[in-house]
């Protein structure tokens, strides 16, 4: 009985395992055979040359280089520790180091690992003449970007870097893959996908042990397209040159088109440090410095405007108060009760009528202006010049800046709105925050009457990418010529805060700002157009916590002059 149930048993999983057989072969063999050759074939990517940079004058901007890279092919490698050892005298590296990155760096048996990248020539004839005792240890030549001009334009270029997971999720739909180069911020980013091109690759049969074993096919990589911004690369050197050792922005712009001619954030930093990776020192202060020298402060940087927002007051009370005149004036007495408190202004100015406020920033001549107008007028009027939204440029994280409401301010801070926060609101003070690009294209708009779209890149892979988009203010056309005509007095007039700008042949029209901050110096702001008639350019200029706007106006005058000089403006 017990014989007849153990053959039973075994006839069962005998029955078993030839039923599992037939369905192995006969229903899933197609399956498992293409799986089998799917095992057998890998695809070794090959990178394309990335797309280089021109500025609006076809100056090279950002190039490729040839690299020089020293790798480990792992199924070739034979003793780890004699190899990385030789590798490491040769290249002046320590042998933990090698092997820290080559075990951080293994994908699979036939990609190389990278181990040291841009190594001397003289190191890659050593590497070579040494060979046979470096058994899976080769040369590569590769293509590796190089900015020129260091730190030049460095916010609007970007850097390039390894990805990071978080794109890997969000663009792997788009190609791209882990240990892939990309861009971060600027140009580098906001155009990568027309600047990196296409991978090509070699398909290689590998055997059961993932060694290669022959060719199968090769397809060439395709270049990414060149770009064509319209940054003047002089200006631009000229700029961040006057802005090195300070915080601070600046911005020259198109007033017709929104071509931006000179974008600078200061402090800056160099994109070669991202690329070769070796200046620790210069990568640590880049990343966590308090000075925040990635922060590009022209598009990113939110700051309360001060009184360049005094052009937004006066425009919100000619639409609502309409026995207001241009003669209509105001005596400064250095100070003003608004409620319970007392708001000064920063000089004793007298009697003032429109033209003489404008030219000597009086802050009480604006306070009342701004109290006839009200804060959801002066609000809805900011937003008609273009605050409290992004412009649209082509560059990623673009601020929107703020203009506070009633309604904001009673869900924000659950509390009623005042006379004293208008006050302050009507001298870019209290809750308003602006970016000094928003302030250029604010003055292009009144040297206009159409909002333009600022823009950075003109052409890619040789097609004029056309022009930005613009609209026209919603404004009378009385209301912009006498602003046109107020800026003009600052500068013109010798009591004027921006006498400075005064400059022969170019009829600058500007308007000052100190914006007080707490806890801190004031900011310096200068902004305007020129010249009067006929209006090519609009410009801003920001000093962080300068005390006052005399500097930002030097700085404006000596870039302007020295545009002039060279016959770019």
């Amino acid at each position: 009985m017990r014989t007849r149930i153990y053959t039973l048993s075994l006839l069962a999983c005998f029955s078993i395992l030839t039923a599992g057989l037939l369905v192995v072969q006969l229903v899933k063999g197609g399956r498992y055979h293409e799986l089998a050759l799917r095992n057998t074939i890998r695809l070794i990517p090959e990178e394309p040359y990335r797309g280089r940079v021109f500025d609006r004058t076809g100056a090279l901007i950002v190039d490729n280089a040839l690299s020089f890279d020293a790798v480990i092919i792992p199924q070739e490698l034979k003793d780890r520790t004699s190899v990385f050892a030789e590798l490491g005298r040769i290249l002046s590296l320590d042998a933990r180091e090698i092997e820290r990155r080559y075990d951080r760096g293994y994908l699979n048996p036939f990609t190389p690992v990278l181990i040291a990248e841009g190594v001397t020539k003289i190191m890659a004839i050593r590497l070579e003449e040494e060979k046979l005792d470096l058994p899976g240890v080769a040369v590569e030549l590769n293509s590796r970007r190089i900015y020129p001009f260091a730190k030049t334009a460095a916010h609007v270029l970007g850097y390039m870097g390894e990805i990071d997971k978080s794109r890997i999720t969000r663009l792997k739909d788009y190609g791209y893959d882990i240990k892939d180069r990309v861009g971060y911020s600027g140009i580098e980013e906001r155009l990568d996908l027309v600047m990196r091109g296409e991978k090509g690759g070699r398909q290689i049969e590998v055997d059961n042990r993932g060694r290669q074993v022959r060719l199968l096919g090769y397809k060439p990589p395709v270049a990414g397209e060149d770009v064509t911004l319209t940054i003047d690369l002089e200006l631009q050197q000229v700029s961040d040159r006057l802005l090195e050792g300070k915080r601070g922005a600046v911005v020259v712009m198109d007033v017709d088109t929104g071509d931006v001619v000179v974008l600078s954030s200061s402090p800056a930093f160099d994109p070669n440090v991202f690329v070769t990776r070796t200046d620790r020192h210069a990568l640590n202060y880049y990343l966590n410095s308090e000075d925040a020298p990635l922060f590009n402060r022209a598009v990113s940087g939110q700051f309360p405007p001060g009184s360049i927002f005094k052009v937004v007051t006066v425009e919100a009370a000619m639409r609502t108060d309409k026995q207001w005149t241009p003669s209509t004036s105001f005596l400064c007495h250095g100070q003003m009760k608004v409620g319970n408190r007392f708001f000064k202004c920063w000089d004793v100015h007298g009697t003032q009528d429109f033209r003489a406020a404008m030219a000597h920033s009086c802050d009480i001549y604006f306070y009342r202006m701004g109290l006839s107008a009200g804060p959801d007028q002066m609000a809805r009027t900011a937003q008609e010049f273009g605050l409290a939204s992004a412009t649209g440029i082509d560059l990623p994280a673009e601020a929107s800046g703020f203009i506070p409401s009633r309604m904001w301010k009673r869900l924000a801070k659950r509390e009623g709105w005042y006379d004293g926060d208008t006050a302050n609101f009507s001298i870019g003070q209290g809750f308003v925050l602006t970016t000094p690009l928003q302030l250029t294209r604010m003055m292009a708009s009144i040297a206009t009457g159409f909002l333009v779209q600022p823009r950075l890149c003109a052409k890619a892979g040789g097609e004029d990418l056309g022009e930005p988009l613009r609209r026209p203010l919603k404004m009378d056309a009385r209301h912009l010529e006498l602003l046109r005509q107020s800026l003009r007095g600052p500068v013109s007039l010798a009591s004027g805060t921006a006498h400075a700008l005064n400059i022969a042949g170019l009829e600058i029209c500007a308007k000052t700002g100190t914006a007080q901050v707490q806890g801190s110096e004031s900011h310096g702001w200068v902004a305007g157009f020129f010249p009067l008639r006929s209006p090519r350019y609009a410009f801003c200029v920001l000093l962080e916590n300068a005390g006052t706007s005399h500097y930002a106006v030097g700085l404006a005058r000596e870039l302007l002059e020295e545009g002039q000089r060279r016959g770019k403006l």
